[in-house]
């Protein structure tokens, strides 16, 4: 049945017995976008040498930390990434982060992800800290590419600070971070904006303007590739990229797909169009978010429903099944099949954002939380300083 469900989700059909229209058999466990088989059903080998995963890890539906999916890594290659990981946006204070991570590999954990920009670009350097005493093949790393490097020859160099910094030979995954331009300022005035032909743009760094940034991101791309054959990544992918945008990607691009797109994704904001889409071309949406972001503001939560923890269909499942509402919110995007990146300082909720196995959300439950859904201009919870969060843009 399941096997069934994953094919008619990726040729856009509802699997059978489903109701109204999601992504594949949402009751229950799904595989990720690569499922053993590349775009046009060819079969993907799990590339071998340089990075290898540890013997511990399987390619399987969620089922412990070990358990992972399979993602996109060029031609017939592919890479074992764990369905569950630290994220590292937005640590308070210095050593932070580094604590986080040692915490989280201590409970289990196999992933980290972070980025260039994380932390006013010292994140990295934490991370690098925390897993330094690791066997490098027993901790997936994930980083993302900044958006102020743009183009061919800044993006490897964006990679080596990377590299260098996380002290590291290479990282698992890579990642394009926005699609968008740089800004010229942070001093940007909503007034200029509204009045301006060009709208926010008006504010982009030199050659980040409108018309130049599909060819500016293909650039990028190029650049990306290049480092994968090179092997300083295993794997190459985007963040924040809209159907648009990945469809202009494709015009040309030299690896396809994208192993993995990082998107904001919670029950306020579900994005199935674009799961749907990823689905059909065998890329992996990875959720960031899941328990609702760090940018919101308070009124902005209310007109939704509060808080997603505090939300009162998350907290009536979770108190039926004996859990958190932050593992009912995991449990649910690991059940759409999107593995998921929770943040947290605490240790105790690092345990607790781990322990999302041996348990399932059932079919009730699953189209309680899809009635959750809203607009997406009503639901965008992160990048609220950015003008272009929306992502309405070519």
């Amino acid at each position: 049945y399941y096997a069934m469900a994953r094919k008619r989700a990726a040729a856009g059909a509802e699997p059978e017995g489903s109701g109204a229209a999601s992504v594949g058999p949402h009751e229950k466990r799904v595989r990720g976008g690569m499922s053993g088989a590349g775009r046009g059903g060819r079969e993907v080998r799990e590339s071998a040498g340089k990075g290898e995963p540890t013997s511990a890890w399987a390619e399987e539906d969620p089922a412990s930390l070990l358990s992972c999916v399979k993602i996109h890594a060029g031609g017939e290659r592919s890479v074992l990434m764990p369905w569950v990981g630290l994220g590292t946006y937005k640590f308070k204070g210095s050593g932070a982060a580094q604590r986080a991570v040692s915490q989280a590999v201590s409970a289990g954990y196999g992933l980290v992800d972070t980025a260039f920009v994380y932390g006013g670009e010292k994140t990295e350097v934490e991370v690098g800290r925390a897993v330094r005493s690791l066997p490098r093949n027993q901790i997936f790393i994930t980083t993302k590419h900044w958006r102020a490097f743009h183009g061919y020859e800044a993006t490897l160099k964006c990679l080596d600070t990377s590299l260098r910094r996380l002290g590291v030979e290479y990282v698992d995954l890579w990642l394009m971070h926005w699609p968008g331009p740089a800004y010229s300022t942070m001093a940007r005035k909503k007034e200029v904006i509204e009045q301006s032909p060009e709208g926010a743009f008006v504010y982009a760094k030199e050659g980040h303007d409108q018309a130049s940034l599909p060819s500016l991101r293909a650039e990028t791309w190029r650049a990306m590739e290049a480092a994968l054959r090179a092997g300083k990544c295993r794997a190459i992918g985007v963040s924040n990229f809209t159907e648009a945008h990945l469809e202009e990607l494709k015009k040309t691009a030299q690896v396809w797909p994208p192993a993995v797109n990082q998107v904001e994704l919670h029950p306020y904001h579900q994005q199935e169009d674009l799961r749907r889409y990823c689905a059909r071309e065998g890329i992996v949406v990875q959720a960031y978010a899941s328990l609702g972001g760090q940018d919101a503001g308070r009124g902005q939560l209310d007109t939704l429903g509060g808080p997603l923890v505090d939300n009162s269909i998350i907290k009536g499942i979770a108190e039926r099944r004996s859990t958190s509402p932050a593992q009912v919110l995991l449990r649910w995007a690991l059940q759409l099949g999107c593995p998921v990146i929770p943040k947290s300082a605490s240790r105790d909720r690092i345990t607790e954002n781990a322990a999302l196995f041996g348990w399932e959300l059932d079919a009730a439950d699953m189209e309680k939380i899809r009635g959750l859904d809203q607009p997406p201009t009503a639901s965008r919870l992160c990048w609220k300083r950015d003008p272009l969060r929306f992502l309405d843009f070519e």
